[in-house]
């Protein structure tokens, strides 16, 4: 593998909302999954060997004041039980009560609970070194409750950070300090003031490097000074409240089994940062006395957190969407939530995309701005577009995030526009590529039908206005070209990496998944899937060519509606594991490639390599399996199964052979 090997990882595990043997104290059908859904993951956690393992509370679903808390709460040891690495438990609202607010939904946490929690899982508070990390479970229930409790983890925590501020901290909490800002008002999913001014201070003044937390059952990422927030999924059911945050109807039960919204994480620990992989589980379950089948995965070591995949994406939707969630009681029946959707920075994430392409005007906004300043910060990289040549100053101002820029022009006033756009270059030190503008007014009509169209980017097969204007470019860095809907990405980006080459300047390249026609839904999966992978080729075989995927999450409505990576929920399509585990494989096994071969029998087979090994990239049209050298490993890209025991029909392989 390539890149940093991490000192040591941890799992955390959140909201098992373990149940009684044979029973539910929920009106809900999922909730009757809870048990084999919380021992799948526990037995999927086990086989990367953790350090050790933090559950973030709600262990158990029956809260402390039914008869069946006890019998749950043996059941949840039975299974968290079964873990070879050793586990610690953070209280939550289920476990222990919920926080002292008037308009919580059931009995508040009180001493008699917290004693039963101590019974059955140990210290309601705690920290301990490992490998001179210093890690700190809190009881965020208690506070503001004004419980002997409380006053006691609040003179704990303040010495306890104090003594190993030295040390770098992580810090694990059932609720989140705050769901959107840190001054938002009092809800379900935040801990109240006063407490969370105090803690947010011990944040700041100890500069904690992570806080992780449950409670909301949705992934969330946000900085607080110097500390990383992470809001992480639970293993068996989703918020249904938060279903709100997507543009397209809930899932099943309303939300609740949204079952690509589940799973676990491993937080890998470096020299100096650390790295947070998300894991989904679909939902998967494990029935108690059966044995789990876990192979091997290419991204079970997912090394993005010192390489950046080279292909980036078109982010048509928000960046950084907030949603104003209905009061719906019982939760949160009195207040209006803000919430802001976080699904596209983990699927970017996930996927090992860093590089996004966004409209300008997104920086103009103090809260995207803001938004993207973070983002920028942990790694993501950011290219802006704009119609004609931007206000310099909004350029200079931003200059740390935006690291290059795309000038639209109409080619007829290219002449005199592109000498400002030399000097915007030269000016504030802004990489700049430039593209022509394509309406519906630049090709010919054929019979009577008319349809809106517009697009941007030259074509490599009609290059003859652009070699007009070459000799005028001056600073400019290079231009846009769009590779079309019947256009193969391999051989296109080929070609444009050819010609920019030769006539000395860089190349940003689009590559279509919307048909010509902006009537026709392009919904066929295996195309997008099959041509993410050419994509993906084609970013790490041409370097000098900037590769982009138009789109990343469907559209569905409007024009040119077509399918991404990611579905309307931001849940992965075959597409996106296909670019997930073919960019985890060359990262993994050697990305200094070139294209070698493409097999011309219906295009099913791309040959390319690096200095020590060889890739075969089978590309189906229809059900075929790739028959493959001995010796040689074989990876089901849809899966991530590396060798699989069945290679599914219809699913993109990668044949990796090693040269000798």
């Amino acid at each position: 593998m390539t890149g940093e090997v991490p000192l040591f990882s941890f799992a955390v595990i959140s909201d098992t909302h373990i149940r009684p043997s044979g029973e539910s104290s929920s009106p809900w059908k999922t909730n009757l999954m809870t048990n084999d859904r919380a021992r799948w993951a526990a037995r999927r956690v086990d086989a990367y060997a953790p350090d050790f393992v933090i559950h973030l509370g709600d262990i158990v679903h029956p809260v402390p004041h039914l008869p069946t808390y006890g019998s749950a709460s043996m059941v949840a040891k039975e299974i968290m039980g079964e873990l070879q690495s050793p586990c610690y438990y953070v209280p939550g609202n289920h476990d222990i009560g919920d926080k002292n607010n008037p308009t919580v939904p059931a009995y508040i946490v009180n001493d008699s609970y917290i004693e039963d929690f101590k019974k059955y899982y140990g210290p309601t508070y705690q920290s301990f070194n490992h490998r001179d990390v210093h890690i700190v479970l809190i009881n965020s229930p208690v506070l503001n409750s004004g419980l002997t409790d409380e006053e006691e983890q609040r003179d704990w925590l303040e010495s306890d950070l104090e003594k190993n501020r030295d040390k770098r901290t992580f810090i694990f909490s059932h609720y989140p300090p705050y769901l959107y800002k840190a001054d938002e008002p009092s809800n379900y999913d935040n801990i109240d003031t006063p407490a969370r001014g105090w803690l947010l201070d011990l944040l700041e003044r100890y500069s904690v490097e992570a806080f992780f937390a449950g409670h909301v059952h949705h992934y969330g990422y946000k900085r607080y000074y110097d500390t990383h927030i992470y809001n992480l999924f639970s293993t068996c059911f989703v918020r249904q409240d938060f279903s709100e945050l997507f543009r397209v109807e809930a899932a099943d039960e309303y939300g609740r089994n949204d079952s690509a919204k589940l799973g676990y994480c491993i937080v890998d620990i470096y020299e100096n940062s650390h790295h947070v992989r998300i894991y989904r589980s679909y939902g998967e379950t494990l029935e108690r006395g059966d044995i789990i089948n876990i192979p091997e995965r290419v991204d079970d070591t997912q090394p993005f957190n010192t390489i950046h995949a080279p292909l980036g994406v078109h982010l048509r939707h928000p960046l950084t969407e907030t949603v104003d969630l209905p009061y719906m009681g019982p939760i949160d029946e009195f207040v209006r939530k803000r919430a802001r959707n976080d699904y596209p920075v983990l699927g970017l994430r996930e996927a090992g995309i860093r590089t996004v392409r966004l409209p300008l005007n997104d920086i103009i906004d103090e809260d995207t701005r803001q938004r993207l300043y973070e983002l920028h910060d942990i790694g993501h990289r950011f290219g802006f577009f704009t119609i004609n040549t931007p206000d310099q100053n909004l350029i200079a101002e931003n200059r740390e995030i935006i690291d290059f820029l795309e000038v639209i022009l109409p080619w007829e006033t290219a002449k005199d526009a592109l000498p400002c756009v030399s000097k915007l270059r030269e000016d504030t030190n802004v990489p700049v590529y430039v593209a022509n503008i394509e309406s519906s007014v630049h090709r010919e009509r054929k019979g009577p039908k008319f349809s809106h169209y517009i697009s941007h980017g030259f074509h490599i097969d009609d290059t003859e206005s652009l070699q007009e204007m070459l000799p005028n470019r001056g600073k400019i860095d290079g231009f846009v070209f769009q590779v079309n809907q019947d256009d193969h990405p391999v051989d296109a980006i080929k070609r444009i990496a050819e010609y920019s080459h030769q006539m000395g300047f860089k190349a940003l390249a689009n590559i279509r998944l919307a048909s010509e026609d902006p009537a026709v839904y392009l919904s066929d999966d295996d195309y997008v899937a099959n041509r993410a992978a050419e994509a993906v080729v084609s970013a790490f075989a041409y370097p000098n060519v900037k590769v982009f995927l138009d789109t990343y999450v469907d559209h569905d409505r409007g024009y040119f509606p077509r399918i991404g990576l990611y579905d309307r929920r931001i849940n992965p399509r075959k597409g996106g594991h296909v670019v997930r585990n073919l960019q985890a494989a060359i990262t993994r096994y050697g990305s200094d490639i070139s294209v070698t071969k493409i097999k011309e029998e219906d295009r099913r087979a791309i040959i390319f390599e690096s200095e020590t090994i060889s890739y075969r990239l089978s590309l189906p049209k229809e059900d075929r399996s790739l028959s493959h050298q001995q010796g040689s490993v074989v990876i089901d890209l849809v899966t991530g199964e590396i060798n699989p025991k069945k290679t599914e029909l219809g699913h993109q392989l990668l044949e990796v052979i090693e040269v000798k």
